[in-house]
């Protein structure tokens, strides 16, 4: 939260074609963000891979 707290609330552009492409990169660093805190799941009984 602290992260995605850090963006801020507002578009920082003025022109809407530089807006729309300051919400597309929010947009990438937050699902990044998700995709990094995912946990990897593991069945029961198997291995976990070494790192």
């Amino acid at each position: 939260m602290y992260r995605l707290k850090q963006l801020g609330d507002s578009l920082y552009s003025r022109t809407f074609e530089r807006q729309v492409t300051e919400a597309h990169v929010r947009a990438a660093i937050i699902n990044t963000f998700t995709y990094l805190g995912m946990p990897q799941p593991v069945g029961v009984g198997q291995m976990v891979p070494a790192a």
